[in-house]
């Protein structure tokens, strides 16, 4: 696969491709994501990973961003560790989170950051 490359400055740039291989752990309304870094880093040694959490519905056809009070350990953006740990989801309910691997060319390549989807259901809190 060929990913997106541009040329800036007569410099040949690249977006790193998604990450690979995700593992997720749910604890009750908690999870851990886990994931190994990008097979292509766009030739460059500044990849950092962003989280983006969306609440969906069973269907999976309506989703919205998550509320405000979902927390991410270490951080949401700028990952620079392949591990991120997030609470106060909500129990019983469909999540879908998007892994992004960025790096330094990214925000200015007319390509969208690559990334991994993965879904998981929460439990009851307390099961």
């Amino acid at each position: 696969m060929v990913f997106p490359c541009g040329s800036i400055e007569g410099r040949r740039i690249c977006v790193p491709s998604g990450p690979r291989n995700v593992i997720s752990i749910v604890n009750e309304t908690s999870v851990t994501l886990e994931w190994h870094s990008p097979r292509e880093t766009g030739g460059r040694d500044d990849v950092v990973y962003n989280i983006i959490c969306k609440k969906c519905q069973t269907d999976r056809r309506t989703c919205s961003h998550c509320d405000d009070n979902v927390e991410f350990q270490p951080r949401q953006l700028g990952l620079t560790e392949s591990r991120v740990f997030i609470s106060n989801l909500l129990a019983h309910t469909l999540y879908t989170f998007e892994i992004q691997a960025v790096n330094g060319v990214t925000n200015k390549s007319p390509y969208p950051a690559q990334h991994v989807s993965i879904d998981i259901t929460t439990n009851q809190a307390g099961e």
